[in-house]
């Protein structure tokens, strides 16, 4: 049916229109003038003149841009109904996505299109339909050229406004995609400019009020005062006299020189009581209200602060251009796809972009998805636009992070071995004086090991205060501060991977070390295999994104403060911040990780080895949160201690307010017990 209908009417308008333009073209200008509506104002809004207003130009931009950058997919469903791939090989995709006809971009046709809406509340593109049925192309039609859209025998037909004498064109339905705005009837979308013109127009009136008034050099009206009596040739010679002497900005600050006794008299009120100020003001929330934009996205930075702006960018993404990606999303499968495709096709708008975030909030996420086994280090470097890595593909699952395909019959987030759930030696005491035996060795491993955790944290530390010191001075010194942040950024998504690089051999021959003594408890194989060093580039990959993240919000939170704070000094706060990392920061890291590495490794090799309990040990004079978890046994998948506990064991003086699960040592800042096979 389309196939033929697109020949029938594919030929019809060639004929028509000629050769050269297609019919929704009229060259050489876009926009016809117009009547436009009357207001109580005394002017006349339109579509066209509405868009002098700045603020609904503004608008109507960010909308139009916003939606024209973001990619628009074609998906196709997967056969088992779980997931989609890009559907590359249909000729849509890349009409949607690169070239929706030979003149245009996919972004310059969806800005046009997305502009169209926003100030008429509809818009329309004239589909090319192939022979074999497929869209050829897509063209944009003027919605001030579309005369009527009625239902005719049942069928929608649009009426278009061709140029010139050439009359009305009809259009069927099968040929239009019609992206509605907020409708009455469902088939035509209300203009927002023809409801919203009073407020509009009292935006204009306040704007050329504000031309007309600075034309003048800002200055009102007033009286000269003659002593005597004038002719009407001589009143109109002084007339004109003044006004080309002192009227016009050219002519500001010029000097007065009044002869014959004559006195200069200003009369008029001033714009500020005459609240123009506050007029213009109300009209740009106006315009930011009826487009539901946040006003820091049209420059009016009023209420604008740093904790709020980001929420705000949210809403926008969620509230804003949500409800008109749907609108898009479901045009484009009622109007581009076959019947027979809608099951399998679909179109979507790929707004991953929009809602990154800063670079700490993303990495955030990042760590969450990563650690809960929904996203594997390349689909992380992905969406950071980086190459993959080997053995990037690996899923991990919560708490143990290890590959997610050694999940096996212990639940959710449980791993067996190749020989299943193990049984430790008989009887109970010697198992527990075995365990107690290995985490003692681990222990002197921790501490042994600490000291060249501290040498390669500095190492790593000096490179980043040496790096963003010298870039500090050079953008801060000239108070470039978003350079700055955009410098960051690029930096520490490189840093991560050097952080990787020197602490990778560190922790394998650690790793190793643990690993031995660990599997010696337990009668298993000592050596460390393809799984564990799998899960030890995991985790280092992990730690070097966490730090870089610690790092990044630092040095933010220090260049935030002095921009706050009018009475500090950028560089200087920067500076002092970097101050301590090598010594106190290297130290920090040395204790943190030492233990909590040793641990991990110390359970994943537990676990790969079917272990099916844990048991906390501590050491020496412990605290009483140490002491009082001192012989504790939990599953392997359990927990010693859940996020949001507030621990607060007897002989404790105050809660321990735990952020982060325990599932092994340290439970907090400088505790260094070691967990055992139970």
């Amino acid at each position: 049916m389309r196939s033929i209908l697109a020949g029938i009417v594919g030929a019809e308008t060639r004929a028509t229109v000629g050769q050269g333009f297609h019919v929704s073209q009229t060259p050489p200008g876009w926009v016809d003038e117009w009547s436009g509506w009357e207001t109580a104002a005394g002017l006349r809004i339109g579509t066209d003149n509405a868009l002098e207003i700045n603020a609904v130009y503004a608008c109507v931009r960010v909308l139009a841009e916003t939606l024209a950058q973001i990619p628009l997919i074609l998906y196709r469903r997967r056969a088992d109904g779980r997931g989609k791939d890009r559907a590359l090989d249909h000729r849509l995709y890349r009409l949607l996505h690169d070239l929706p006809n030979p003149e245009m971009t996919s972004f310059e046709l969806r800005e046009a299109l997305m502009g169209h809406l926003a100030t008429w509340g509809n818009a329309y593109a004239e589909i090319d339909w192939t022979n074999d049925g497929q869209v050829g192309a897509l063209w944009p039609l003027r919605p001030d050229r579309m005369e009527s859209v009625k239902r005719e025998r049942g069928e929608l037909v649009y009426y278009y406004r061709l140029s010139g004498a050439a009359g009305l064109k009809a259009l069927a339905a099968e040929r239009v995609m019609h992206v509605r705005g907020l409708s009455f009837d469902g088939l035509i979308g209300y203009s927002p400019i023809q409801l919203q013109r009073q407020a509009l127009a009292v935006g204009q009136a306040a704007q050329e009020f504000g031309a007309r008034f600075f034309a003048n050099d800002a200055r009102p009206g007033g009286i000269l005062e003659h002593p005597g009596m004038l002719k009407p040739e001589a009143h109109a010679r002084l007339r004109e006299s003044w006004e080309k002497r002192h009227q016009g900005l050219e002519n500001k600050h010029r000097i007065a020189i009044l002869e014959e006794g004559m006195k200069y008299h200003e009369i008029g009120l001033p714009p500020e009581d005459a609240q123009f100020v506050q007029t213009r003001k109300l009209g740009i929330n106006d315009v930011a209200r009826m487009y539901r934009v946040p006003p820091h996205m049209i420059q009016d930075l009023e209420r604008a602060t740093f904790s709020n702006i980001e929420h705000q960018s949210i809403d926008f993404v969620t509230f804003t251009m949500g409800p008109w990606f749907s609108r898009w999303e479901q045009a484009i499968t009622r109007d581009l796809l076959l019947q027979s495709e809608r099951q399998n096709l679909f179109a979507e708008f790929l707004i991953d972009a929009l809602m990154r975030g800063d670079t700490q909030s993303r990495y955030e996420a990042y760590a969450t998805a990563r650690q809960n086994g929904w996203l594997s280090a390349n689909d992380i470097r992905e969406r950071e636009n980086l190459n993959p890595i080997d053995n990037g593909d690996v899923y991990l699952v919560p708490l143990n992070m290890i590959p997610a395909d050694q999940v096996g019959n212990l639940g959710l987030a449980g791993m067996e071995s190749d020989e299943g759930a193990r049984t430790l030696p008989q009887p109970a005491e010697d198992r527990e004086q075995r365990a107690l035996r290995s985490a003692a060795q681990r222990h002197r491993l921790m501490g042994a090991h600490m000291r060249l955790y501290r040498d390669v944290a500095a190492r790593v530390l000096r490179r980043e205060i040496n790096d963003v010191g010298n870039q500090a001075r050079k953008l801060l010194g000239k108070r470039d501060a978003p350079s700055f942040r955009l410098w960051l950024e690029e930096f520490y998504r490189e840093h991560a991977d050097f952080t990787s690089r020197q602490f990778r051999p560190l922790a394998l021959s650690y790793g190793e070390t643990i690993v031995a003594a660990a599997r010696a408890e337990i009668d298993e194989p000592e050596e460390l295999d393809e799984r564990l060093e799998r899960f030890i580039d995991a985790y280092i990959e992990t730690f070097a994104a966490r730090e870089g993240i610690v790092s990044r919000s630092r040095i933010l939170d220090a260049l935030d403060r002095a921009l706050a704070d009018g009475n500090l000094d950028v560089l200087t706060e920067i500076e002092a911040e970097l101050a301590g990392w090598e010594e106190a920061r290297s130290q920090d890291i040395a204790m943190w990780e030492s233990v909590r590495f040793g641990n991990a490794v110390s359970r994943a090799a537990y676990v790969f080895a079917g272990i099916q309990q844990l048991r906390w040990v501590a050491f020496g004079e412990s605290c009483p949160y140490c002491s009082n978890l001192n012989g504790k046994i939990v599953g392997v998948n359990d927990l010693f201690i859940p996020a949001g506990t507030d621990f607060q064991p007897k002989g404790a003086g105050r809660p321990l307010n735990v952020k982060h699960n325990v599932g092994h040592a340290p439970a907090h800042r400088g505790c260094d017990c070691m967990i055992a096979a139970a």
